[in-house]
């Protein structure tokens, strides 16, 4: 019979180590780090191409690209663009300049194109690399400029000019932070843009006004209406060239103030905050009018 003796004792072997290639490891890593930049460049350009503001902007540059972009059917950013890369500045902008780089340009309907198309005006390879690096720095800008209408129907006479920043006294004095379209009273106000109405009711300098802010995050302002368009309410989702409202002649006085002033929409837009000078978009907007039919 066999004799027990105890607990059998079990011995097991060392622990295997792991140890880690370090060659392998940092291959690995930087694969991931360009996998992680080139993600990021995906999902968020503006991280390495910030982008221009409006007030980045001067009011009189946008306005000779813009008229420059009509008349040689160049989107206005690419002659912006051309200007940022040679670091063209003040005066030399010259709307003889624009259309002078627009010649190479006409036709041009994608940034892949720039290579090839500006050549002929500049063959330099890292002027070329530069223009298309502050092509997509304009994409924000672009976005405001593009897919809008013009405030006022087509079938109604309007008249406006530059007054952005001209003096006011109602009130204390103070700059004028829009732009006054001067029209008969109840002509139909059109949104410019998509958006969502923020604020509606009466203001004393605004009178009866809206706050729109548009999908493309400007905040466009309509003052002195006569009265709103039916169905309009803080919340409510405005398609661009959606009827808002009517032209009047409402505000600098308590709730209902009318008569102080020629019937006219004050048109402005502020971008976070701070009042843009909507003058150079209207112009350029004008050529996009809604037509309203039985109205």
């Amino acid at each position: 019979m066999e004799r027990y003796t105890g607990p059998k004792q079990i011995r097991y072997g060392r622990r295997k180590r792991y140890t880690i290639n370090k060659r392998r490891f940092t291959i690995f890593l930087i694969i991931l780090f360009f996998i992680i930049i080139f993600t990021s460049y995906i999902i968020m350009p503006n991280i390495y191409f910030p982008q221009y503001k409006v007030t980045d902007m001067e009011d009189g540059h946008l306005e000779i690209y813009f008229s420059t972009a009509l008349d040689q059917n160049v989107p206005w950013f690419y002659l912006a663009a051309v200007d940022k890369a040679e670091n063209i500045q003040g005066e030399h902008i010259t709307k003889e300049r624009a259309g002078s780089i627009g010649i190479y340009l006409q036709g041009i309907q994608s940034p892949e194109q720039l290579k090839s198309m500006l050549v002929s005006y500049r063959d330099d390879k890292s002027f070329i690399s530069k223009v298309e690096r502050e092509v997509k720095k304009f994409k924000k800008l672009n976005s405001i400029y593009e897919n809008k209408v013009f405030p006022i129907a087509s079938e109604y006479e309007y008249a406006y000019e530059d007054s952005f920043g001209a003096k006011r006294t109602y009130g204390g004095e103070r700059s004028h932070e829009g732009i006054d379209i001067m029209c008969d009273f109840d002509i139909p106000i059109i949104s410019v843009c998509d958006g969502v109405v923020e604020a509606k009711g009466w203001l004393e300098l605004g009178g009866w006004r809206l706050y729109i802010k548009g999908n493309d995050g400007i905040h466009y302002y309509y003052a002195h209406m006569s009265k709103y368009a039916s169905g309009i309410r803080e919340g409510s989702r405005i398609k661009k060239g959606q009827l808002i409202g009517y032209v009047g002649d409402t505000g600098y006085g308590s709730i209902g103030t009318s008569g102080k002033f020629d019937p006219h929409l004050h048109f402005g837009m502020y971008e976070k905050g701070k009042a843009v000078n909507p003058y150079p978009f209207l112009k350029a907007w004008e050529i996009y009018k809604v037509k309203l039919n039985g109205d």
